[in-house]
C-alpha cells in the first residue's frame, strides 16, 4: 500500500483533534498514513522532504496557508504530489484548488484516483550578506509595502486567528497610511530591457495575488504569462482609497501614477540599499540586499479540486 505523510500545524485556527482523526481514518483506507508534527516551519519542510526521499506517495499539508508553504518547499522538483487539508484562516491555496473547506471532505479527494496536476512556482533566490536562501511561492510574492504588512500582521497573532482577513485588511491600511509613504525608492528592478528605481514590488503569477475573505484580489484582470509585477515607486496616502477601491472592484492598477504594472516577466532582479523585506504565500522571508524571482515552470504536483 502507497505510504501518506500528514503534516499538521494543530495551532492552525481551524484545527481540532477530532477533524485530524477523521482526517487520518479516511486516509488510512487507501494509504499507509502517518502523522508528522513539526514545530516549525523549517521542521515542516524537513518533514517533508525526508517523506519524499523515504517513497513517500502523497504528502498532505494540514494547516493554513503558511503550513502548506512550508510543506511545499520540501516537495518541489521531487514529483510527489502535495494534499491540502485547509485548516487556517485565509486558506488561498484550497481556494485556487477548489478543495472542499470542510477537512473531512477534503481528505476523501485525496483518496480518489485522479491525476494531480502539474503547476509552476515562483524561485526566490535571495541574499543578504553572504547568505543565500532559495524558496518557492506557491501563490503570491513581494518586496517592500505587501511584506511590511505580513510582519505587522504577524505580531498580533491572535487577532490573524480570530479576524482573519478583516485582520490583514486593517493591518494593511495601518501600514499604506502611516509608515509606508515616508519609503523613498530604493530599490533597483530590472527585467529584460525594463528599470525602475522604486519602495515596493508585488509579483502576481495566478489568476488571483490573494484574497480577503472570498474576495480576489488581482494587479490586473488578465491572467500573468507567466507574472506580472507590480512597481510602485511612491505611495501617497491620498491615493490609497483609490488603489484600495480599484483592487476590489477587479479595475486593476494599470495607469496609475507613481506605479508601472510589469507584463509577461520570466525574471526580476532586484537590489536592495537599504535592505529590503521579502515575503512568499504571506510568510516572512526577511530582509535581503538582492533577490532574483524567476518562474520555475512544471515545478509542483497537486491535488486539486
Amino acid at each position: 500500500m502507497e505510504k501518506a505523510v500528514v503534516i499538521a500545524n494543530p495551532a492552525a485556527s481551524q484545527f481540532t483533534g477530532g477533524s485530524h482523526r477523521d482526517v487520518m481514518a479516511i486516509l488510512n483506507k487507501s494509504f499507509d498514513v502517518e502523522a508528522e508534527w513539526p514545530g516549525s516551519g523549517p521542521e515542516a519542510t524537513e518533514a517533508a522532504r525526508n517523506a519524499t526521499e523515504l517513497g513517500a506517495g502523497l504528502i498532505v499539508a494540514m494547516g493554513g496557508d503558511g503550513m502548506v508553504h512550508h510543506v511545499a518547499q520540501g516537495v518541489i522538483a521531487t514529483g510527489t504530489p502535495l494534499g491540502v487539508i485547509p485548516v487556517g484562516t485565509t486558506n488561498v491555496v484550497s481556494r485556487l484548488l477548489d478543495l472542499p473547506k470542510n477537512p473531512s471532505k477534503a481528505a476523501r479527494l485525496l483518496t480518489r484516483p485522479s491525476p494531480p496536476i502539474i503547476s509552476g512556482t515562483v524561485r526566490l533566490d535571495l541574499t543578504r550578506g553572504s547568505t543565500v536562501t532559495v524558496h518557492h511561492a506557491l501563490f503570491a510574492c513581494g518586496m517592500g509595502l505587501d511584506a511590511d504588512v505580513v510582519a505587522a500582521a504577524d505580531k498580533e497573532p491572535y487577532r490573524k486567528y480570530r479576524f482573519g482577513s478583516l485582520h490583514y485588511a486593517s493591518t494593511a491600511l495601518g501600514v499604506a497610511f502611516r509608515s509606508f509613504p515616508k519609503r523613498r525608492p530604493h530599490v533597483r528592478l530590472v527585467s529584460g530591457d525594463r528599470e525602475l528605481t522604486v519602495s515596493a514590488a508585488a509579483v502576481q503569477f495566478r489568476n488571483v495575488y490573494t484574497y480577503f475573505g472570498r474576495m480576489p484580489i488581482a494587479i490586473t484582470p488578465e491572467k500573468p504569462n507567466p507574472m506580472t509585477a507590480l512597481l510602485l515607486e511612491r505611495l501617497r496616502r491620498r491615493r490609497v482609497p483609490t488603489i484600495a477601491t480599484r483592487l476590489l472592484t477587479k479595475r486593476g492598477l494599470e495607469g496609475m501614477s507613481d506605479m508601472e504594472v510589469w507584463k509577461d516577466v520570466e525574471t526580476l532582479e532586484a537590489t536592495a540599499d537599504p535592505p529590503i523585506a521579502m515575503q512568499a504565500d504571506g510568510e516572512s522571508l526577511g530582509m535581503v540586499d538582492h533577490a532574483t524571482i524567476s518562474w520555475a515552470p512544471d515545478s509542483i504536483s497537486l491535488i486539486r479540486g
